[in-house]
């Protein structure tokens, strides 16, 4: 006898209950721990009942790097909400991205991962950089930068990005990070601030 097919609300809770399990395995343990089969037994399912959510290990991969998206954008988007000033709500963006990418490297690592990116991944994707565009595009507004959004935050992310990695690295010690961080913060507000050239 077929049992009861699962409401939409069923089974999108079901599958964010493996994706949060998922998760919290990657960060605790690593990927190679993000088997179905373990999932399952952590969520307290039968070996066969991922398959129905997932084709593979890849594809609830590719859902957990999502869900990381997600988490990034909602700390950001909170930290950007609660900030004053335009000046502000920049400072608190970036901040959030960094204290996101030290507090949950492994998500912050699957994020970046090089691999193909499927819908899930490109709506989350585009979330963030939503959020992202949201204060750089007051910036420019305001004539505080010349650069528009999508290019102002390829600058910020990639200085950003190189930071974090370094001091990931072991390149920089904690004192030696936040100074480069504020000669940095120096650098990059100089740079966005409209040049006039002298004749």
């Amino acid at each position: 006898m077929q049992g009861r097919q699962l409401t939409n609300t069923e089974f999108e809770a079901t599958r964010r209950r493996m994706v949060d399990v998922a998760t919290a395995l990657l960060q605790a343990e690593g990927r190679e721990a993000c088997t179905l089969r373990r999932v399952a037994a952590e969520a307290g399912m039968s070996r066969s009942t991922p398959y129905t959510y997932f084709s593979d290990k890849e594809a609830l991969i590719d859902s957990v790097r999502a869900a990381a998206l997600h988490a990034l954008s909602d700390h950001c988007e909170a930290a950007v909400a609660a900030a004053g000033d335009l000046a502000g709500r920049v400072r608190a963006l970036g901040q959030a991205y960094l204290d996101f990418a030290f507090a949950h490297a492994s998500l912050y690592d699957l994020i970046f991962e090089a691999y193909s990116a499927g819908v899930e991944h490109q709506a989350a994707a585009a979330r963030y950089r939503a959020i992202a565009a949201g204060p750089l595009g007051e910036a420019r507004t305001a004539g505080l930068s010349t650069l528009p959004p999508e290019r102002l935050g390829a600058v910020l992310w990639a200085a950003t990005h190189g930071l974090i990695a370094l001091r990931r690295a072991g390149k920089v010690d904690e004192a030696a990070f936040d100074t480069l961080l504020a000669d940095t913060r120096e650098v990059l507000a100089f740079g966005f601030v409209p040049r006039t050239v002298a004749e």
